[in-house]
Parts: structure tokens; C-alpha cells; sequence
């Protein structure tokens, strides 16, 4: 049975991964937990089958788990002033969503990709899981 261990800033939590581990959980404590250092998966004789730390996977030794977040850019195109108006200066904006380096337009294009490309590292994880009940 496989062993995982979520390493926080100052102490490290082991999860038992069987059929009651919940992925999605992970993912969400691995892009949003401010206190969450990496991720590793270890098989019963101690060897590393995956990490989100990419120095100890490099080398062939494991899968490497990157996932990706939606991120917000807003970039002021211009100003329009009107001394008579309440608030006085309206600003015009234009929006960009990022994902890891990729810019698209829409808001749905972008968490579209990302559901994606979760969703692979997520069946690959699924292989590594034992969801066999016993």
C-alpha cells in the first residue's frame, strides 16, 4: 500500500492513500494551503513514486505533479476624468487570465485548460491510489 506525505512548514502529516483518499482535497491544499511545502508518494519498500518537489524527481526517479492555477491579470488601457462626476476618474481595463505562463481572454477558456490538465495529473495519481477494498 502506497504512502503519502503532505510536508506543511512545520510539520508533516502522513496519508494512507485508499479508497477513501480524496483527490481533490489534495489538489486544493496543494494550490491554496499557504502553509504547504510538497507532496510525495512513497511505495511500501520506502521509494518515491511522486512528488510537487521537482529536485527529487528529476532524476527519473518519479513522477513529477505540477498543477495549475487561474490567475487574474488587470492592465489599465486608460483614464477618463471628469471633475463633475463621482468618483472622478473611471479607468478603462483590460483583462488577461494566466495560467502558468499561458494568457487567454476568457475566464472560461482558461479554467477550461486548467480543468483539463488537472484532470490528467489527476487519472495519473489514480493509478498510484489503492482502491481495492479489502
Amino acid at each position: 500500500m502506497n504512502i503519502g506525505v503532505i510536508t506543511y512548514k512545520k510539520y508533516d502529516e502522513n496519508v494512507l492513500l485508499d479508497v477513501h483518499f480524496n483527490i481533490l482535497d489534495l489538489f486544493s491544499i496543494i494550490l491554496y494551503d499557504k502553509d504547504f511545502s510538497k507532496f510525495e508518494i512513497f511505495d511500501s519498500n520506502k521509494n518515491l513514486l511522486a512528488s510537487t518537489y521537482f529536485p527529487d524527481v528529476e532524476n527519473g526517479k518519479g513522477m513529477h505533479i505540477l498543477l495549475f492555477k487561474v490567475v487574474r491579470e488587470e492592465e489599465i488601457i486608460g483614464t477618463d476624468y471628469n471633475a463633475y462626476r463621482t468618483p472622478s476618474t473611471k479607468h478603462k481595463t483590460k483583462v488577461k487570465w494566466n495560467v502558468s505562463g499561458a494568457h487567454f481572454r476568457t475566464k472560461k477558456e482558461a479554467y477550461e485548460f486548467v480543468e483539463i490538465s488537472n484532470g490528467r495529473v489527476a487519472e495519473r495519481l489514480e493509478k498510484l491510489i489503492n482502491r481495492q477494498i479489502h
